[in-house]
């Protein structure tokens, strides 16, 4: 049983990835180029438990913005150290420190857990 459950959880995982970076190189659907800037490109990914979360409030730098359906959500940033913060609507908070070169796409996922899933059933 464990061994269904756990080939289940990575399948879902792995589903889940691949959907995640087609919606991302699909918001970069420029003709083959990419925005020009001295600095790189954020992708801020929020999930709990694994599940995207839409509408997290998350900021890099100076440049804030929300997830869309796919938990995830872009920046382009000047080169350097930046701190990338994340809120979800159960006030549940992450930030860590990325370091962006020039020309540098990276990807920041924040997983929130149990915490970030909304509580289901009644009561």
């Amino acid at each position: 049983m464990f061994n269904k459950l756990k080939f289940a959880l990575v399948s879902l995982m792995a589903a889940g990835l691949i959907f995640c970076l087609g919606n991302v190189s699909s918001a970069y659907d420029r003709g083959g180029e990419w925005p020009t800037t001295e600095g790189g490109t954020v992708i801020v990914q929020v999930t709990a438990m694994g599940s995207p979360i839409e509408g997290a409030e998350v900021s890099v730098g100076d440049n804030s913005g929300t997830t869309g359906a796919n938990g995830n959500t872009v920046f382009s940033v000047e080169s350097g150290f930046h701190t990338a913060t994340v809120a979800d609507h159960h006030d549940n908070t992450d930030s860590r420190e990325v370091s962006v070169s020039a020309g540098e796409i990276i990807q920041v996922t924040f997983e929130l857990g149990a915490a970030g899933r909304p509580a289901t059933g009644s009561h």
